[in-house]
Parts: C-alpha cells; sequence; structure tokens
C-alpha cells in the first residue's frame, strides 16, 4: 500500500522511522487505517510504539504529555499533532468508561484486542504491511460491524460502544453482525450510566450521516431511543424521521420542534446540554419556518434568515417534505437591502419627522416596519421615499 503519497501519512512515516530508529516498534492504528482501505478522508492519525511515553519524549523535540499515565504524549511534526501511545491493555471497567487498571504490553496485537470493533483493529506498518489479527479487511469487504471478541464484554466495557456501532454503520453504511445487533438490545441499558455529551456527540454524527436512515431505524428497532433525551419521554418522536440528510444540531433540533411544538427548542438545547449558539440557531430557523407558514412573503422569510442560513433553512424544509413555492438563493440575491443597517434613513431622522415625541420603543417600530416595507419592495429605499411612507404609515397606525 502506497500510503505515503499522502501527506499526512507521510509525516507519519517519518514519525514511526525516527522511533525504528531509536530501537522501537510503531505502527498507524485505528480508524485511520479503516478510513484508508475505504478511500476516505483521514482526519487525523495515531501512532501505537513499543517505546514507552517518557522514551517518547526523549526522541521528539516537540511533545505534549497529555496522557502519560495511561501512555499517551502528542509529538508535533511539520505543524501537525499526531498521537502516540504505548501497547497497552485496560481491565475493570468499573464505571463503564475509564478502565482501573491500564498496564504496557510487548506486541501491537495485544493493542489492538483491546479496540472496541474489528475494522478499528488494525495496525499498519512503515512499510505499509497490515497487522489484522481479527479480520478487519474481512469485515471492510463485508461492509459489517463486528465486534473484537465477545460483543458482552466490548459493550460493558465502554457502553457508548452501542451507540459508536449504530453511528459506524450510519457514517460507513455498514451493517451490524446480526448477533451484535441481538447484543445491543440487550445491553443498551448500559448507556444510563453514559454521559449526555458522549452520546451527544455520537448522535449528532449518526444524524448527519449519508446513510442516516438506516442509522435512525437501527435506534428505533433496538429501542436504544428509550435512552436517548427527550425521546425517553416522547416515544412518538420516533415515528418522524427527516425527508433528507440534515446536517447540524440547530437542523436536527428545529426538525423535531416543529414535529412535536410542545417541546420548545430550549428543552431540546438543555436536555443534550448543548450550547446557547445551538439554540439561538435553531429557534430562528423554527421560528422563520413558522413566518413561512404564516405566508410572509417570500422576500421577507428569506430576508429573515440572512444569507448565513439559507442552505440550512433548505435542508430543514427538505426533511419536512415541505416544497418551497420559490427559490431562496434567486430571492435572497435580488433582496433590495440584506441588513437593517442598509436602510437609507437613520434613527435621528425619523425623530425630526415627529420633533413632538420623546424617544422610545415607538422608533425601532417603525424603523422595523420601514426594514419590512423595503424588503416587500413596497417602499423604496431612497430617503425622501422612506421620510414619506413613515408618515404615511403613521397617520394610518393613528387612526
Amino acid at each position: 500500500m502506497n500510503y505515503e503519497q499522502l501527506p499526512l501519512f507521510k509525516l507519519a512515516k517519518e514519525i514511526m522511522e525516527k522511533i525504528e530508529a531509536f530501537g522501537g516498534e510503531a505502527f498507524i492504528v485505528g480508524g485511520c487505517v479503516r478510513d484508508l482501505m475505504l478511500q476516505q478522508q483521514v482526519g487525523d492519525i495515531d501512532i501505537a510504539t513499543s517505546l514507552l511515553p517518557e522514551e517518547v519524549m526523549d526522541v521528539f523535540d516537540k511533545v505534549i504529555p497529555v496522557g502519560v499515565e495511561h501512555g499517551t504524549v502528542i509529538v508535533r511534526h511539520q505543524s501537525q499533532s499526531f498521537e502516540v501511545t504505548t501497547y497497552r491493555m485496560e481491565e475493570d471497567y468499573k464505571d463503564y468508561r475509564h478502565p482501573e487498571r491500564v498496564y504496557f504490553v510487548s506486541s501491537i496485537e495485544k493493542d489492538l484486542s483491546r479496540r472496541d470493533f474489528t475494522m478499528n483493529a488494525m495496525a499498519m506498518s512503515v512499510s505499509g504491511e497490515i497487522i489484522d489479527p481479527f479480520e478487519g479487511r474481512q469485515a471492510i469487504k463485508k461492509k459489517q460491524i463486528q465486534t473484537v471478541g465477545d460483543a458482552s464484554d466490548r459493550f460493558e466495557e465502554d457502553p457508548l460502544r452501542i451507540m459508536r456501532a449504530l453511528r459506524f454503520s450510519a457514517q460507513l453504511d455498514f451493517s451490524i453482525d446480526p448477533d451484535i445487533y441481538t447484543v445491543i438490545g440487550e445491553k443498551k441499558g448500559l448507556l444510563a450510566f453514559i454521559s449526555v455529551e458522549r452520546i451527544a456527540e455520537e448522535w449528532i454524527k449518526l444524524m448527519t450521516s449519508s446513510s442516516y436512515m438506516e442509522g435512525w431505524k437501527n435506534i428505533k428497532n433496538t429501542e436504544v431511543y428509550r435512552y436517548l433525551p427527550v425521546f425517553r419521554d416522547s416515544f412518538a418522536l420516533m415515528e418522524a424521521a427527516p425527508e433528507r440528510r440534515l446536517t447540524d444540531w440547530a437542523e436536527v433540533i428545529s426538525f423535531y420542534h416543529l414535529k412535536q411544538r410542545e417541546i420548545s427548542v430550549k428543552e431540546w438545547v438543555g436536555a443534550w446540554k448543548l450550547s446557547n449558539r445551538i439554540q439561538k440557531k435553531a429557534e430562528h430557523l423554527a421560528e422563520t419556518y413558522e413566518l413561512f407558514e404564516n405566508k410572509e412573503t417570500a422576500q421577507y422569510v428569506v430576508y429573515r434568515l440572512g444569507g448565513e442560513q439559507l442552505k440550512s433553512f433548505q435542508n430543514l424544509t427538505q426533511g419536512l417534505g415541505t416544497e418551497l413555492p420559490f427559490d431562496l438563493f434567486e430571492v435572497y440575491n435580488e433582496l433590495p437591502i440584506r441588513m437593517k443597517s442598509e436602510l437609507e434613513i437613520e434613527t435621528r431622522e425619523i425623530l425630526d419627522v415627529f420633533p413632538e415625541r420623546r424617544k422610545g420603543k415607538w422608533i425601532g417600530e417603525y424603523i422595523h416596519a420601514l426594514e419590512k416595507s423595503v424588503v416587500q419592495g413596497f417602499c423604496a429605499n431612497q430617503r425622501y421615499e422612506l421620510i414619506e411612507w413613515v408618515k404615511e404609515w403613521d397617520r394610518l397606525n393613528q387612526n
């Protein structure tokens, strides 16, 4: 396998060669080997070595000791970071995540035996040779998720592996080994011991995957949803699957909020422990969709979205099975203004029109009315036109 032609792998090879020159062994391990075989983009590369962390720090000048007690350091090479971990085994997962005992071992095969799935339990040498003691290549060829060893043991060590199996199935369009599928149904209750944040990371990857429908069906059929925030309190939500792949948390939350509106966006964000930024975007998408439902003009709907959220709104509407009677991007390109600051009138000029009035909330209301009028084409964005329009609007609203 001529992997060194890929820039990141070329740098990893240089690190491995340096470790071998020091007298150690080194292998590229984990998901990056799988992704290389699947000809998918590789985001980062992990390296396993026979050297102890202290020895790795002696070999390289730039090392960050992120987890020395567990054998892990980060080696910085050519402005890239590579996680380098000593061969190790783990035992006694009493909290369903952290092993009570971590000890270093002497062979790459033993190190690979602690991994979750066979497709992730392969290693690649500096020459490109694949070390595959658990037939990961065969699993990839079959496009099937299989655990390393007994599935019950793997899921009891870390129940998040249940979510990872479902997520990988959606991401890679792989089936799940039937026996493992059964064990997922039996062991799903262990997810109650896993933090919301860890589950959320796997859930959103599943829901935004190319084969998300398969992942969603697996979540439903195994009844794993009974241990997901919000879904566990409203099983009916599992009857609603997006008709199109959504691409981020805000789209997913606004979709499910619109499917069951008594559950607010804020409740979703709180239950999943997400950020204010996600809440703000999800609320904006949902509110804009409601404007569309209430027959607001295409111009005003698009204006309220702003250019940055056009694609997300398109994803949301298609996910809901809603056909828009206009092209979002064409409407946006033809808007007379795209933000309030582009209005050819200032606050003081509105005050000058009504000198007898004190400053107050009414100014914002008048500016908003002007803004909407210009966007919808009822008034030209010219100072004289705006002043005359606001006078007439005021007269009508005073009567």
